[in-house]
Formats: structure tokens, sequence, C-alpha cells
């Protein structure tokens, strides 16, 4: 997770987000699920887990038997996901936006889960993910959808910094910051940095969803909030 908001910077903003997002519709039983089947089989992987915020992926990825390497921008979340998930997986603060302190093919696998949209360019930070990568090695990210946040500017071809605020967390809804972009640019961001697109997904929420919010999940059946991008870097 990059990009500097109360949510993840402040330390009670921050608890409150681990502990709400562990169970709530938009994460728990809409992300969540819909990247993991993305994913698939991922025992015996060394994977990137790159935007890891208090670790619920780094966890599931671990349980399933992937060597797991976990980073956050964020120190709060570092320090959350450290005690979430101990010493069997490592966390490491690092931001997306600058060269990673990892060496090059190291992973079969990379996720990155909600974290690119708080960037402004996509190009560097998809570099460093592809060289990080193993030949062929597979990026599996999820993203704001462009028909979401396309809502929110008014110009949908143009990359723009939006302005929102996030319910749930405090008794006020909290201020965050991110960019719409079109999604030709997110498909030509991947290219430029030597990613082949193997699938979009528009993800609906599964049952379970009804239980936690039945208005909500119903709306995310017919009007997608995120974009899964499962993509495979090129032979070097």
């Amino acid at each position: 997770m990059s990009g500097s908001s109360p949510l993840y910077d402040d330390p009670e903003l921050a608890a409150a987000y681990a502990r709400v997002s562990a169970g709530n519709l938009y994460n728990a039983a809409y992300e969540r699920p819909a990247i993991r089947a993305v994913l698939g089989e991922v025992r015996g992987l060394d994977v990137l887990d790159a935007g890891a915020a208090a670790g619920e992926h780094a966890a599931w990825l671990a349980e399933r038997g992937a060597r797991v390497l976990a980073l956050d921008a964020s120190a709060q979340m570092v320090r959350l996901a450290r005690a979430r998930l101990g010493a069997g997986v490592p966390v490491l603060r690092a931001d997306l936006a600058r060269p990673l302190p990892l060496a090059g093919a190291t992973f079969d696998l990379v996720l990155c889960s909600l974290t690119l949209h708080y960037l402004e360019d996509w190009n560097p930070a998809l570099r460093e993910l592809a060289r990080v990568l193993r030949p062929c090695g597979r990026l599996v990210l999820s993203t704001h959808h462009p028909f979401l946040t396309a809502q929110m500017v008014n110009d949908y071809h143009a990359r723009v910094l939006v302005e929102d605020a996030f319910g749930g967390y405090a008794e006020q809804p909290v201020p965050v910051r991110y960019y719409h972009r079109p999604l030709e640019q997110i498909v030509a961001a991947l290219s430029g940095a030597g990613f082949t697109v193997r699938a979009l997904h528009e993800p609906r929420p599964g049952p379970d969803a009804d239980a936690i919010d039945p208005a909500a999940a119903a709306t995310l059946r017919t009007r997608p909030w995120f974009l899964i991008v499962d993509a495979e870097s090129g032979a070097r």
C-alpha cells in the first residue's frame, strides 16, 4: 500500500483499517476471494506480496505453502503485518514508487492488491516488479476499476487525482487520495514494463457478501468496483 493517508499512517486508523477490512464486504467478501481464485495454486512458489497492508493476503499465501516476502510503504502497516505474520514471513518497509532493495529474478509470483491506484506513475513500479520476477513469472494485481473512478472525474481519458473519503473506520469518513486512469493507460503501462496481459477480470461478489451488506453486494453484481489483472513477465 503506497501513498500517504491517515488511514494507513495514523496508528489508530491503521489498526481500525486492519480490523474492519479483515471482515468487510469490499475486501473480505469481494476482492480477496476473487484475486485468490486468479492466483490459483501457490504451494512451493516464491511470492512477493507488494503492498501487503496488515498481511491478510500474505498470511493466506503462507498457509498454502508459498514462500512469502511482504512489503508495504506504511510503517504502521509494516508493524501490524509483522505482528500478524510472525517470524515465518519477513515484512519489509519499501515504497513501490522507488527502487526495491531486492535482487532480480527472485520471485515466481508478485501479488499487488489494491495498491497501484495510489501511485501517479505506474511505470517505475511495474519495471521494478518485472525486474524481481523470474522469466515468465506472474504479476496479479487489483486496482480500482476505471468504471468506478470515471464517475468521479470530468475526463475519463485523463489520469486524474481523486479526492475521496472512506467510511467505517472512524466516527467521520477518512480522507484518501488515489488516481483514476483509463483502461488504455493500465494496459499500456503493463506492456511498457514488459508484461503480457493474460486476462482481465471484473469480479462479482459471492453469496457470502449478502450476509454482510446485501444492498452493496447487489450493486457489485451489476457495477464493477475493482479490476483484476493477470499478467506474465517476458522471458529474459
